[in-house]
């Protein structure tokens, strides 16, 4: 054997070893959950596009306060519409209760989630359940439906979603999910993310401080000063949610919620209004639409009014001037309260 020949063989039998190592040595994982008695993770709701993983429990108390409250307008939608409605002011106007369903950073699986399982199933019938959005949130459904915004889902998912999942899957399930998911289970990830990741966080608090509660303050103190009050205004805060590539109505609206929020409202007669915001203003006027933006907005108009549910646009409301924005595409406290009087203003047929 040629000295060239064993040296390729033994460099073979190095990457061989190198590639084994990487494969067996995260099973120590498997090992140190045992240790630490770490109990088994069930399936998820999301089996298509996830495995096993712990899960926060469904909160059924919004459910139960639209139940005892009976309101006659419900807002759904992310920080658009809790810096652009304020509910007391609102139910000042219309003389009747509006129930709020606002969470910063949610999406439209949240938002038909919060629809089905608090809104429907509470048994109540507003006059009127308002979606706030931008651009083609609607039409996206993973947008704010992974990662850090997944607990997010949990609190207004049942311990099954069918029709969630079968969104997802068809949307963005496939070989990639299928095969994190393996090697999840198999190396019990989820079940060591639990300890580790708390671990990790609290590892500097413990290096700093030996009493606990010395330790609690200063992690809430820190939590509190990089919360959002603390971070500084910026105009393009808000990263566009939505580009031309999403701007393709038929080839995405199937795929979406948005035919499972207006097939469950018209069932359960809660009628539907979908109010599309209007981006930051841009040199004075309001920001510049694409032809494919338009083309995808008068498609969603006719799709949603076709199914029997309301659709408004803010884009171009000559009233929505740039001093009522503050962050992004936020309104401030003014803006809100202004907004609010102009919502109601241009609402009005619907508010009786």
């Amino acid at each position: 054997m040629s000295v060239s020949s064993a040296a390729r063989r033994a460099a073979a039998l190095q990457l061989v070893l190198v590639l084994l190592g990487l494969l067996l040595v995260p099973l120590a994982l498997r090992v140190a959950n045992r240790v630490r008695g770490v109990p088994p993770l069930g399936p998820s709701y999301l089996s298509a596009i996830e495995g096993p993983r712990v899960r926060r429990p469904f909160d059924s108390g919004p459910r139960q306060e639209i139940t005892r409250q009976n309101p006659g307008f419900v807002v759904i939608g992310d920080s658009m519409a809790g810096s652009r409605i304020e509910p007391p002011l609102l139910s000042h106007l219309t003389g009747q209760t509006v129930f709020p369903l606002f969470l910063a950073g949610s999406g439209s699986a949240w938002w038909y989630l919060a629809l089905k399982n608090w809104v429907i199933e509470s048994g109540s019938h507003p006059k009127c359940t308002f979606i706030f959005f931008r651009d083609t949130n609607l039409t996206e459904p993973f947008f704010r439906a992974e990662g850090q915004y997944r607990w997010s889902l949990d609190v207004v998912a049942h311990e099954r979603e069918d029709e969630v999942n079968a969104v997802l899957g068809r949307r963005g399930g496939g070989p990639l999910y299928s095969l994190r998911s393996a090697v999840d289970r198999a190396y019990g990830v989820s079940q060591a993310r639990e300890w580790i990741e708390p671990a990790v966080n609290d590892a500097p608090a413990h290096l700093m401080f030996g009493y606990r509660r010395t330790r609690e303050i200063f992690m809430t103190q820190l939590n509190e000063r990089f919360g959002l009050t603390h971070l500084r205004p910026m105009d393009a805060a808000d990263l566009q949610a939505s580009e031309d590539r999403e701007a393709n109505f038929d080839r995405y609206v199937d795929d979406s919620f948005l035919p499972l929020m207006l097939r469950d409202a018209a069932n359960a007669k809660v009628p539907l209004c979908f109010v599309r915001v209007q981006r930051r203003p841009e040199g004075g006027r309001p920001p510049v639409q694409t032809p494919a933006m338009q083309r995808y907005i008068a498609k969603l108009r006719i799709y949603v009014e076709a199914h029997g549910a309301h659709f408004h646009d803010d884009t171009g409301d000559p009233r929505l001037t740039l001093d009522m924005y503050e962050d992004g595409d936020h309104l401030s406290h003014d803006g809100r309260l202004r907004y609010t009087q102009l919502f109601y203003d241009r609402m009005r047929p619907l508010f009786p």
